[in-house]
């Protein structure tokens, strides 16, 4: 999750517990917001509103709770990601039709949206979630459709569920699956149920049903064929599975057992390949069925058949090529996204590249493994979680592919098109099973790995990897280059980067702001950032003399107005209230830091003053005018009689004698050298400003002073 999880997940509650009828619009729409922050954002958003509905829902006092979080459901029930948020926002409640049940009628959800979030939990890691997901769906469709006949509502209804889905980017993939459900729906009088005709014109034209051939239901003949098409090829792979080991035996006995189920088509030879790979060890002693078989077919001659513990691989190819000697073994792989494919270890792995090549002199297919998200995710992810782990002479593709090119060796980790699958497949809810899958790169080439995520457009993976490696680069002295290529590739990861590295150590921000005068963009990083970064990157780049932060400030007020201003008070009363509210505020913990900032807080008062011409909020300026005479009174403690307080000796502002000391400490412990306590004397004398130049004369006794001592 984001590193402002607990702090945005307390914001959220606060607005909640803050809900009533004349604020639920500005609730609703701040809460909205969220959705904004990536996908962790909609989940930290979604979650805790289901966490706050489960403990207040009942609460009568507070009637608005549940059409503002019914309406923020229906705002992420419109995303692309929305069944990976809605899967990751249950988390580990236990998932039910009484559950889904109960939360459609706290949510107010019509018939269609109860379809699409059973429909969205069929992307659960948790097979009972998905149970559940299709169940939850059956259930609905069969309420829709339980009368004898169907009416022209339920039709209509059903119409509009296909256009909900249709229009809907996070659920127009479950278009197929939803029409195969509506097939498995009974009617009472048995009658036959054509999903054709409930389809409109426009949504014909369009091709909707995805060349789906729904009219196959109406025409026996085709079904019949394709039925005994599809047994066919399920069946050869099961035969061999029960038969055992014995299959393999020699060529002739192989032959035989396959020319059973002539033609042997890329799709059969996929699935005996599969199955193969399953079951290369372990099966259970299955020689007295083959012999039967054997005998079956006329075939005595095999009584003293060789115990045999493992296919043999070589008779099985010679058969296959004999039997069907145009085959395309591309083609094949590219037949392995099937129902019940996967890869158990790494000899299974091993067998399947060896096949490759043993078959085929031609590069890899890379696009059948890589170029898109299989219906057997499970099966792909168990592929590639082998591939990218494989030795190079076992992984017959050299990842030749579409890649970056930073200038590091070959490495299947830099393959884009692995990357943009890897980022897909989290995306629909496989983001543990990924997870897995990166860990060994983030152990042993994190940088090769961060310079390829830089190129994808997926924000949850792309977004791990960047907090897991970059704060690492970022304190690296050699971390620059990586740096500046992220900055050509992707500026905008560079600046996260920068951000949530601040947020875990504060005092990184003067090797940002190296990093950024260094590899010169500074300028746009200060424009593209957000203002809370900006303002400190700003006045840390002021002290160093390379920003006019007088004239950076009016330009944003200028443009930014209220929202801009506000965010400079915010740090203003950070720099002056934080250390007494907030001991761990991360702006006191380095007395360096602190100091810089402090230094600024003149400019800032300033320039808000100027502008104040500029701002339509009127507490806004109040609370300038009471920070200014805070500030003044803190500088200047001027008596009741107008006279100067000379409670501290020699007439000095206890800001300016803790200031005085707090340099004067730094020089004598080592943290402050010399030569910089000299020049920034210099500085203090030449400065136009008084409270500069009564630091500097203090500083210049306190050296004084401690040279008789």
């Amino acid at each position: 999750m984001l590193p402002f999880s607990a702090t945005a997940s307390t914001q959220i509650r606060h607005l909640l517990q803050s809900l009533n009828e004349s604020n639920s619009d500005a609730v609703f729409h701040e809460l909205s917001q969220y959705t904004g922050y990536d996908i962790e954002g909609s989940i930290l958003l979604l979650q805790t509103c289901f966490d706050h509905l489960n403990i207040y829902g009942k609460d009568v006092n507070n009637m608005q709770l549940e059409p503002v979080i019914a309406s923020i459901f229906k705002v992420i029930s419109n995303k692309p990601n929305f069944s990976t948020v809605f899967c990751e926002s249950l988390g580990s409640a236990p998932t039910s039709d009484d559950f889904l049940e109960a939360l459609s009628n706290t949510l107010q959800l019509s018939a269609l949206e109860k379809i699409g979030i059973g429909l969205a939990l069929l992307d659960s890691d948790n097979l009972e979630v998905r149970m559940c997901g299709k169940n939850f769906c059956m259930s609905q469709l069969g309420e829709l459709c339980s009368s004898s006949h169907l009416t022209a509502d339920s039709v209509e209804q059903i119409q509009s569920i296909l256009m909900f889905l249709n229009q809907s980017e996070g659920l127009s993939r479950h278009v197929d699956s939803i029409m195969q459900l509506l097939s498995l729906v009974q009617l009472k009088d048995d009658s036959e149920f054509l999903l054709a005709p409930l389809l409109s014109d426009e949504l014909r034209k369009d091709n909707f049903l995805r060349e789906l051939d729904v009219s196959i239901v109406g025409r026996e003949n085709d079904f019949d064929a394709v039925l005994a098409e599809v047994e066919k090829e399920m069946s050869l792979a099961d035969m061999m599975t029960e038969l055992g080991y014995g299959c393999t035996v020699n060529v002739s006995e192989c032959k035989e057992m396959l020319s059973l189920f002539l033609p042997l088509t890329e799709g059969i030879i996929a699935k005996i390949l599969g199955t193969v790979a399953c079951t290369r060890a372990g099966l259970e002693d299955s020689q007295s069925a083959f012999l039967t078989f054997c005998s079956a077919l006329g075939n005595s001659t095999l009584s003293d058949l060789p115990f045999l513990n493992s296919w043999n691989t070589d008779v099985l190819l010679d058969s296959i090529k004999q039997l069907a000697p145009e085959i395309n073994w591309i083609n094949v792989f590219e037949n392995l996204d099937h129902e019940g494919f996967y890869v158990p270890n790494e000899p299974a792995f091993s067998f399947l590249m060896s096949v490759y090549r043993s078959t085929c002199q031609d590069p890899f297919p890379l696009h059948a493994i890589y170029g898109f998200v299989w219906k057997n995710a499970e099966g792909q992810l168990s592929f590639l979680k082998h591939a990218v782990s494989a030795p190079p002479e076992t992984y017959v593709d050299a990842v030749n592919g579409h890649k970056f090119q930073p200038g590091h060796v070959n490495h299947a980790w830099l393959c884009l098109d692995l990357l943009e699958v890897l980022c897909q497949l989290a995306e629909r809810g496989h983001a543990s099973s990924v997870q897995s899958i990166l860990e060994y790169p983030l152990k042993h080439c994190p940088e090769i790995l961060l310079l390829g995520m830089a190129h994808t457009t997926y924000d949850l993976l792309q977004y791990e990897v960047l907090s897991s490696v970059f704060p690492v680069v970022l304190k690296n002295a050699s971390g620059s280059g990586i740096v500046l290529y992220l900055w050509h590739v992707n500026p905008n990861i560079v600046l996260r980067g920068f951000i949530d590295s601040l947020d875990g150590d504060p005092e990184i921000m003067s090797r940002i702001l190296d990093l950024c005068q260094e590899l010169k963009f500074l300028s746009p990083i200060l424009d593209m950032a957000p203002s809370s970064f900006g303002v400190r990157l700003a006045a840390l780049a002021s002290r160093k003399e390379l920003l006019d932060l007088e004239k950076w400030l009016g330009t944003n007020l200028s443009t930014y107005k209220d929202t801009f201003f506000e965010e400079c008070l915010k740090f203003l009363k950070e720099v002056k209230y934080g250390a007494q509210d907030d001991p761990a505020n991360r702006l006191h913990q380095s007395g360096t830091l602190w100091n810089i900032y402090a230094e600024t807080s003149s400019t800032f008062l300033k320039a808000l003053q100027a502008h104040t011409g500029l701002i339509s909020s009127s507490q806004l300026s109040e609370e300038i005018e009471k920070l200014h005479v805070t500030f003044m009174h803190a500088n200047s403690r001027v008596k009741p009689g107008g006279g100067t307080d000379s409670s501290t000796s020699d007439g000095y502002a206890d800001d300016i004698e803790t200031e005085a000391n707090s340099y004067f400490h730094q020089m004598f412990s080592g943290q402050l050298a010399i030569d910089a306590m000299i020049q920034m004397l210099a500085r203090f004398k030449e400065s136009s400003e008084k409270r500069n130049l009564k630091c500097g004369q203090r500083r210049r006794k306190c050296k004084v002073g401690a040279g008789y001592e």
